[in-house]
């Protein structure tokens, strides 16, 4: 359902989805804050088997991809979108809110909540080469941010639903599976995954009601 383009954008359902998907972020970042014990239960309960299942041909395929959830893959891929929306729809206004959107939100955004908790990463061994902070898991948040706003993008220019359910559908193998490949390769708490996936659909969704209401408005006026 797409909505109505006749409201301010801070009316519309995305706007609320945002302000909701902010809750369970806030859980999640007390619980770090305070250093909670059922957080440390949760990220156990949700790591353990994922560790404990270690091997080499699945190290492998995990290392390949959470690339795609990585700096440079997801640069060159909001380059390549941006380029399809200026040459080939010759749709500026698209190409910069795409672009926009990835880089505030999995760039500046994470970047910024990173330094406000400071959580470090797991203790385990570390199965790829990762520094600085932990909370929110930067290539969660990239993954969503930016596959969500291919997404969505494609559900607002393409009619056909089967193409639309096929596009949610892929995007969120990838996404998921990105997710799980942090805690995998011993990067990532569990808790900072989710915590990425709250705050980058937080994100996406308030970008999506701008975009609704501003880009696409005036594109139709």
């Amino acid at each position: 359902m797409r909505p109505s383009t006749n409201k301010p954008f801070y009316t519309s359902t995305y706007f609320f989805i945002s302000l909701l998907l902010l809750i369970p972020f806030s859980i999640l970042a007390f619980g770090v804050t305070k250093q909670k014990e059922w957080l440390n239960t949760f990220d156990q309960f949700i790591a353990a088997p994922l560790l404990a299942g270690r091997s080499v041909e699945k190290t492998i395929f995990y290392s390949y991809i959470t690339d795609m959830g990585g700096t440079l893959f997801i640069i060159l891929l909001t380059f390549l979108v941006s380029l399809y929306f200026i040459f080939k729809k010759k749709d500026f206004k698209t190409a910069y809110w795409y672009i926009f959107h990835v880089a505030v939100g999995a760039g500046v955004l994470n970047q910024v909540v990173k330094l406000i908790f400071q959580r470090t990463r797991p203790t385990i061994e570390h199965l790829v080469l990762q520094d600085g902070y932990s909370f929110p898991s930067g290539h969660s948040m990239a993954s969503l941010i930016c596959y969500g706003g291919i997404v969505l993008l494609i559900f607002h220019l393409n009619q056909k639903k089967w193409i639309n359910l096929l596009a949610c559908l892929l995007a969120s193998v990838i996404i998921i599976t990105i997710g799980i490949s942090r805690i995998y390769l011993g990067v990532h708490f569990p808790s900072d995954v989710l915590a990425g996936f709250c705050l980058a659909g937080s994100w996406l969704s308030l970008s999506a009601a701008i975009y609704s209401k501003k880009v696409l408005k005036n594109k139709q006026s």
